[in-house]
C-alpha cells in the first residue's frame, strides 16, 4: 500500500509539472514549432569615408565578435556578457617585448580580440534622460553600438552646448580601437600577466617608447557601484570638501575660466540637475597612484627620487608636483565633453576607470615618422576646433576611440594628443610619471609646450626639473635592468642642461639652483662629451633626418652600451 501511494504521489507531482510546462509556454508564445523570438540589437554605423582610422577595421583572420562587426550573431553562440564585464582576451605572452633586440620601428604587436556585448545593455541614454540630462538631449550611436546622450543645456529654448553636442557626434564616428586592428594602441588582458609583473612593466615601457598606448583590461574587478557621496567617503572624501569645478555653461561664456568653486556634497548634487554639466579634474588622491605591479614604470620616483637621496639628501624645499601628480582622481558627471589637448610637462599619463565609463579618444599625426616638430606646433591647435576643421583633422591626424569601463586602465605616451567623453557619471583614478625609455617624447612634448602651451595643455606643472635632475644622478648608479636609448639619453640630458628652451608659453622660467643641480649638470655633460662631444652636436644628432627622410621624432634611438656608460661616468661612482 505505502509503494502504490508514493508511486501516485510521483505521477501527480509529474502531471502538474507539466501542465505548469505548457501554461509558460503559451503565455510566452514559445512551442516546440515557434522558438523563442531573436533579440533585436543596437546596429554599429559604418565609419563614415574619409575618417581617420584603420583602413580595413575587420581583418578575416580575426575573431572579432560578430555583432561588433554588424552581423546577426549565430543562434549557437552561447549567453553573451553585459559589456561591464567585457573580456577582451589576448595571445599568451609567450614572446615578450625586448626593446634591444627589436627594432623600434616595430611596436609592441596587439592580441587578438574575443568580446561578446549584450548590446541591449549598452543603452547609456534611456535612464538619464530627464534626470540627470536635460529631457530633449538628443542621442548619438557610437562604433562599438553604444547609444549615448549629447551635450545639452538649455536656455531660452537654444542649446547652449551645441559646439560640444557637435564635437562629441563628430568623435562618436571615429572607429573603435580594436586589438589586432589598431596601429597605435597595445591591448592587453591582465590575466595574461598577473603573475609577470616584470614583463609586463618591459612590455608597456617598449610601447610607450614607440608613442603607443596601451590598455589593460580588467586590471581590477571593482564591484558594482553607484557615484554618490556614500561613494566619495567611502575614498576618504568629506562632503563639505571644497572642490573646483568645471562647468560646461561656465564654458561656454568663456572658453579660459570655467572654473567655478563649490563643495563636494554640491558637486554630487549637481549631477541630478539635467540643466547642469559639471566635472572636477585633479581631485587629490594621494592614497591611489600606479597598482604595485606597474610601479616600475614610474622612473621619477623609483630611480630618481627612492636611489638618490643617501647621495644627495633633500635639503631644501621640493615643490609638492614632485609628488602628488603621480596619484589624483576625477569626477564626472554625465555627458562632459573634454576637448583634445595633451597633458603638461611631458608625463606619461594612466588612467584607471572606478565606476561609469569613458570615451577616450586618442590622435596621432598620419606622417608620424617624417612629420617635424615645427609641423606639429603648427597643426596641434587645429585639433581645438574639433568639428570646425573637420577635412583638415581627417588629412593630418589618426583617430580611434578606447571604451574604457570600471576595472580598465589606459596608459598613454607623453605628448598623446587626446580628447575624452564621459556619458554617465564616473569617477576614475590616475597620474602621471616620467619612463627614461620614452624621454624623447617628454621633450618633444615639452617643446611643444614651449610654443603652443597656453592653448594645448589642460594643465601646468612646474615641478619637472627637479625629478629630470634627480634621474640624471641616477644614472651612475642605476640598475642594469633599466634600458636606456640615445634619443631618450640625450633628451634627459638636454632638458636639464638647457632648461630655458622648455618653459611652458605664459610660465615663468624656473629658477631652480639647489645643491644637486651642479652636480646633475655635471654628469648630464660628461655623458654628452662622452657620446656626443658637446651639447651643440648632441642637438644636430638628436634632430638628424635618416637616410630614407624620417626624422624620428618619435622614435628611442639605438640601446645605450652600459659598459661605456659605466665606464663614463665612473668618477660619479665614489662612495
Amino acid at each position: 500500500m505505502r509503494q502504490k501511494n508514493t508511486a501516485n504521489k510521483r505521477a501527480s507531482r509529474k502531471r502538474k509539472k507539466e501542465q505548469m510546462e505548457k501554461s509558460l509556454e503559451t503565455a510566452n508564445g514559445v512551442s516546440q514549432d515557434h522558438p523563442p523570438p531573436k533579440r533585436h540589437r543596437i546596429q554599429s554605423p559604418e565609419p563614415s569615408e574619409g575618417l581617420a582610422g584603420p583602413s580595413n577595421p575587420a581583418p578575416a583572420h580575426i575573431p572579432i565578435d560578430p555583432v561588433l562587426l554588424n552581423q546577426e550573431t549565430p543562434t549557437t553562440t552561447s549567453t553573451p556578457r553585459i559589456l561591464r564585464d567585457v573580456e577582451v582576451m589576448t595571445d599568451p605572452p609567450s614572446a615578450l617585448i625586448n626593446p634591444p633586440s627589436i627594432s623600434h620601428d616595430q611596436g609592441p604587436p596587439s592580441p587578438t580580440l574575443s568580446a561578446l556585448t549584450d548590446l541591449d545593455s549598452r543603452d547609456l541614454a534611456t535612464p538619464i534622460i530627464g534626470s540627470q540630462v536635460h529631457q530633449q538631449s538628443d542621442t548619438v550611436q557610437w562604433s562599438d553600438g553604444s547609444t549615448t546622450v549629447l551635450p545639452c543645456i538649455m536656455k531660452d529654448g537654444v542649446n547652449i552646448c551645441q559646439d560640444d553636442a557637435d564635437a562629441v557626434s563628430f568623435f562618436a564616428s571615429l572607429p573603435e580601437s580594436l586589438p589586432g586592428t589598431s596601429k597605435n594602441v597595445v591591448h592587453l588582458q591582465y590575466s595574461d600577466w598577473r603573475f609577470k609583473s616584470r614583463e609586463l612593466c618591459d612590455e608597456i615601457s617598449a610601447a610607450l617608447g614607440v608613442n603607443k598606448a596601451v590598455v589593460i583590461r580588467h586590471i581590477t574587478t571593482p564591484e558594482p557601484a553607484t557615484f554618490d557621496l556614500e561613494y566619495l567617503e567611502d575614498r576618504g572624501m568629506s562632503d563639505l570638501m571644497r572642490v573646483v569645478i568645471h562647468d560646461a555653461e561656465q564654458r561656454a561664456k568663456d572658453f579660459t575660466y570655467p572654473h567655478q568653486h563649490a563643495t563636494l556634497a554640491q558637486f554630487v548634487g549637481n549631477i541630478h540637475d539635467p540643466n547642469k554639466i559639471q566635472c572636477i579634474l585633479d581631485v587629490p588622491f594621494g592614497q591611489a597612484g600606479l597598482p604595485l605591479s606597474l610601479a616600475n614604470l614610474d622612473s621619477g620616483i623609483v630611480n630618481g627620487w627612492n636611489q638618490t637621496t643617501v647621495d644627495w639628501p633633500i635639503g631644501e624645499k621640493v615643490h609638492p608636483d614632485n609628488f602628488t601628480v603621480h596619484s589624483w582622481a576625477l569626477a564626472h558627471g554625465p555627458a562632459y565633453w573634454t576637448y583634445p589637448h595633451h597633458d603638461s610637462d611631458g608625463g606619461a599619463t594612466f588612467v584607471q576607470i572606478e565606476t561609469g565609463e569613458k570615451k577616450w579618444g586618442l590622435y596621432k599625426p598620419t606622417r608620424e615618422d617624417t612629420i617635424t616638430r615645427t609641423d606639429l606646433c603648427d597643426m596641434a591647435p587645429k585639433l581645438l576646433g574639433f568639428h570646425r576643421n573637420r577635412q583638415t583633422i581627417e588629412e593630418n591626424w589618426h583617430g580611434e576611440v578606447v571604451t574604457l569601463l570600471p576595472g580598465d586602465m589606459l596608459i598613454q605616451p607623453p605628448g598623446q594628443f587626446h580628447a575624452v567623453y564621459t556619458p554617465i557619471a564616473s569617477f576614475a583614478t590616475g597620474g602621471h610619471f616620467y619612463n627614461y625609455e620614452s624621454m624623447h617624447l617628454t621633450e618633444l612634448s615639452r617643446y611643444v609646450d614651449h610654443k603652443q602651451g597656453k592653448h594645448l595643455t589642460n594643465q601646468e606643472h612646474e615641478h619637472s626639473l627637479e625629478t629630470f635632475q634627480r634621474m640624471v644622478l641616477n644614472l651612475p648608479r642605476i640598475s642594469r635592468r633599466v634600458k636606456l636609448y640615445s634619443r631618450s639619453l640625450m633628451a634627459l640630458c638636454m632638458m636639464v642642461l638647457d632648461c630655458d628652451k622648455y618653459v611652458a608659453a605664459g610660465t615663468e622660467k624656473p629658477k631652480l639652483n639647489r645643491g644637486t643641480t651642479k652636480q646633475a649638470h655635471d654628469i648630464a655633460n660628461a655623458i654628452i662629451k662622452y657620446f656626443w662631444k658637446d651639447l651643440k652636436t648632441a642637438t644636430k644628432v638628436y634632430r638628424k633626418k635618416e637616410p630614407d627622410g624620417s626624422n624620428s621624432q618619435m622614435r628611442p634611438g639605438q640601446p645605450i652600451s652600459r659598459e661605456e656608460l659605466l665606464n663614463c661616468l665612473m668618477p660619479f661612482t665614489t662612495l
